[in-house]
């Protein structure tokens, strides 16, 4: 006997129910020819009639009940399968998976995070550093729900929502040549070593010495602010770093912090929204994300290390 599909099941089933073919061409929404040439093809399949007049009414025969108690085992299967799904769905629907297209966004991300905790109980918010590289492909693979983003992709189609910005400086130690520079413009990167937060790409590059046609300059890349700060107080390179992230260095007397270019190297932080995103997490979150970008504002970070001033 060939296989039997869930097509066969349900014409098996609408014959039950509605009791002649002219009625279940009407359920099935096909016409009474096409559902007799269905049954004609099924039961040369079994090899038995499946059929049978009796009392005017068309009634399955031992076959044909024997094929329909597997059509109500198989639609009960399904619609526990639709119910376990809804489920899940509803579960999933209080996730928010987050990621950032930079580590430096991880120090202030957790208070976020709690922040937003406090406003849903029920949230499961789950960090997924690994689209940290990639974060709108991995919106792209639902891997993600939420990505913070400074270098926007117009060739991605979500929606975007402004958050804050943030100046990067250049750190280093006070005995560097550049420490004394009112400022460090493109062409003063040339022939220098920067430390900085490991990527496929970098913001100072694509952004700043790009365009300015500079590319003989060495890159030492670390995941860790520390890890970076450290290299830089070594005199190992110029570390490009938010100013807010040093806040959390307790010995900054022999760093020095200079700004980039004339009027300072800031990027603007983005929320990129996945389309199945509940409107309300993105609503909180957006709304601690800014207000850190306000707590950020607040400090004056040139006064405090440019030039080393302490």
């Amino acid at each position: 006997m060939q296989k039997i599909t869930l097509r066969d099941l349900e014409l098996v089933s609408a014959i039950a129910e509605t009791g002649s073919l002219t009625n279940a061409s009407r359920r099935l929404h096909v016409t009474q020819p096409a559902v007799s040439q269905r049954l004609a093809n099924l039961t040369d399949r079994v090899g038995l009639p499946l059929v049978e007049r009796r009392d005017g009414r068309t009634t399955l025969t031992e076959a044909g009940e024997r094929l329909l108690s597997s059509a109500e085992r198989v639609s009960n299967e399904l619609a526990r399968a639709a119910r376990d799904i809804d489920a899940l769905a509803a579960r999933e629907y209080k996730q928010l998976r987050i990621s950032t297209q930079c580590y430096t966004c991880y120090r202030w991300l957790p208070f976020v995070l709690a922040a937003m905790r406090d406003d849903f109980p029920e949230l499961t918010v789950d960090v997924v550093p690994e689209a940290t590289d990639a974060p709108y492909e991995s919106l792209a693979r639902d891997e993600i729900d939420v990505a913070i983003v400074a270098s926007p992709r117009p060739d991605y189609d979500y929606e975007e929502i402004p958050l804050f910005g943030d100046e990067f400086y250049a750190v280093m130690h006070r005995s560097h040549p550049l420490a004394n520079n009112p400022r460090i413009d493109p062409e003063h990167f040339a022939g220098q070593t920067l430390v900085l937060y490991t990527g496929k790409k970098y913001a100072i590059v694509e952004e700043v010495l790009k365009p300015a046609g500079v590319s003989d300059y060495r890159v030492i890349p670390v995941r860790i602010t520390e890890a970076i700060i450290e290299l830089a107080r070594g005199g190992h390179g110029i570390a490009i770093i938010a100013g807010w992230a040093l806040d959390d260095i307790d010995n900054t007397g022999e760093l020095v912090a200079v700004r980039i270019g004339r009027t300072g190297f800031t990027r603007q932080w983005t929320a990129v929204v996945g389309p199945r995103t509940k409107p309300e997490y993105v609503k909180s979150l957006v709304r601690h994300v800014r207000q850190v970008g306000r707590e950020i504002g607040k400090h004056d970070w040139r006064k405090r290390l440019e030039r080393g001033a302490a």
